[in-house]
């Protein structure tokens, strides 16, 4: 009955955007510049009392709680621009990160697939609120064309150039994929880490590069759920009452980001640095659940 109460008071929190939404979604688009900042302004502002509803929601049913460890560090603020890189374990990284760092910095934004943007609601609201879609070219695709790569890079591009004027967040799961135990055991002979899979560093590099005059610094988010519980269906059954948040301010002074966009795919010292982060990110996981 209480999880049937929790979707009931989910698809609420979402169904009273629609009134609000869909106006202000019509305004953004009248090329008038005071009318369409007003409504960026609105929709920013929706989307964070969305997030903050839906914390309030979990906490009333289940009293989910955050134990955060770093965010009162003075160098996060909510002028400047992050690059957020997190483990990524299911959808509930999503749901723990935008409540833990909503209005504490820039609106969070983060690389969507194409065709998510036709998802009722959410699709239109991440199309209003300028979340990055992406067209991933398949494995086998790339393999036959591998012209796909370098459009696939020039689209990550030109959506960066969309946060050159207004402070911004963008989160990148740079392990590609959820982590499930199925994905595990498949690449368990490749896999050097029991709770992490391995990070790839070219999308990063390259929104990195493009982006490197603007940010601030980084956000090393390391998320960890009681006795690995990490799924959402473990989330909005109750089954998770307090998830650890590590955050880490790394100035963009000390993040080794290539200068040269031609190089950044494939950059070798952005690749050596995500890979030491994992390994500091792996201890700290094992110690906590140990």
């Amino acid at each position: 009955m209480k999880l049937f109460i929790t979707y009931f008071l989910f698809i609420s929190n979402l169904l009273w955007l629609i009134p609000i939404l869909y106006p202000l979604l019509a305004l953004k688009y009248i090329p008038i510049p005071f009318i369409k900042r007003f409504a960026d302004r609105g929709l920013v502002g929706l989307a964070e009392i969305w997030i903050q509803n839906n914390y309030r929601i979990s906490f009333l049913m289940y009293k989910i709680k955050f134990d955060v460890h770093g965010l009162a560090n003075p160098n996060i603020l909510s002028n400047k621009s992050y690059m957020i890189v997190s483990n990524h374990q299911s959808w509930a990284d999503v749901y723990v990160i935008q409540s833990v760092l909503n209005r504490k910095i820039p609106f969070i934004r983060f690389f969507i697939k194409d065709s998510l943007k036709w998802v009722p609601i959410l699709g239109q609201a991440w199309v209003g609120l300028d979340y990055p879609f992406v067209r991933r070219s398949k494995k086998s695709d790339l393999i036959k064309n591998p012209e796909l790569a370098n459009q696939d890079i020039q689209s990550v591009r030109e959506v960066c150039r969309n946060y050159t004027h207004i402070p911004f967040s963008i989160l990148n799961f740079v392990e590609g994929t959820r982590r499930t135990p199925e994905k595990l055991a498949k690449i368990a002979k490749k896999n050097p880490y029991k709770y992490l899979l391995r990070p790839h560093s070219g999308g990063i590099s390259v929104v990195s590069t493009e982006l490197r005059n603007l940010l601030h610094g980084f956000l090393d988010l390391t998320i960890v759920y009681p006795e690995d519980r990490s799924s959402f269906y473990d989330l909005m059954r109750g089954n998770v009452k307090a998830i650890q948040v590590f955050v880490e301010f790394i100035p963009i002074n000390e993040v080794p980001i290539e200068e040269n966009p031609t190089y950044a795919p494939m950059s070798k010292k952005m690749k050596r640095w995500i890979d030491e982060r994992w390994v500091l990110k792996e201890e700290k996981i094992t110690k906590e659940l140990a």
